[in-house]
């Protein structure tokens, strides 16, 4: 009989039908901006961060940024710096270095996503800050402003901007799209979980119909 394939593939069908099943969660999700005002620049002279709470042994696999043109172009390059809050709004050459980093790519006006693989060491609380290195790097990025500092199914913990000095300062003044996903497995739902022992029970009674009959 063909039939318990059929409903393995049909099974499998409800996998990818089922809303909440995915293979990464955030840990940060602000949500797409849809505040109004001037949105921050992202140049030489602005850098912009979140902070999120991570826990150790964690894997990171995603950072985006909600960014618009502005003045720069598809293409232009920036980082996503990881930094741990200690020592975070120090002064640009005390403060410590970013835990991680990984090169930023503008696409289109939207989520711009970064792959990334970073595990923590450390519970805790970190920044993800966007920052340019130089022009010829971007010619400035927008960022889009929140309707508030507390957005998202994951809100940030606080924002922060530095100026031309890259020293970082507290305010809620400044909430931007971003968004980090770690690899933590989303539980599958009681159904789901009833309909596989449905298809392993049809499964087996058809392996035992297809026994041969004792001679």
């Amino acid at each position: 009989m063909k039939y318990p394939s059929a409903l393995i593939a049909s099974a499998v069908a409800a996998v990818l039908l089922i809303p909440g099943i995915a293979n990464a969660s955030f840990v940060l999700d602000t949500g797409a901006p849809t505040g109004t005002g001037a949105p921050l620049s992202l140049s030489t002279s602005q850098f912009i961060a979140g902070e999120f709470a991570v826990t150790a042994g964690d894997t990171i696999v995603d950072v985006s940024a909600y960014l618009t043109q502005g003045a720069g172009e598809p293409g232009d390059t920036f980082t996503f710096d990881i930094y741990s809050n200690t020592g975070f709004t120090s002064r640009a050459n005390s403060r410590p270095a970013a835990v991680y980093s990984a090169t930023g790519t503008f696409t289109a006006n939207g989520w711009n996503t970064t792959a990334v693989n970073w595990t923590p060491t450390s519970t805790g609380d970190y920044w993800l800050a966007l920052q340019v290195a130089s022009t010829t790097n971007t010619r400035g990025l927008d960022a889009p402003l929140e309707t508030s500092a507390s957005t998202g199914t994951a809100p940030a913990l606080g924002f922060a901007y530095a100026g031309s000095n890259g020293q970082y300062t507290l305010s809620s003044a400044y909430p931007i799209g971003l968004e980090v996903a770690d690899a933590a497995p989303v539980p599958l739902p009681a159904s789901f979980l009833l309909l596989l022992s449905g298809v392993g029970a049809a499964f087996g009674v058809s392996l035992r119909r297809r026994e041969p009959l004792a001679g």
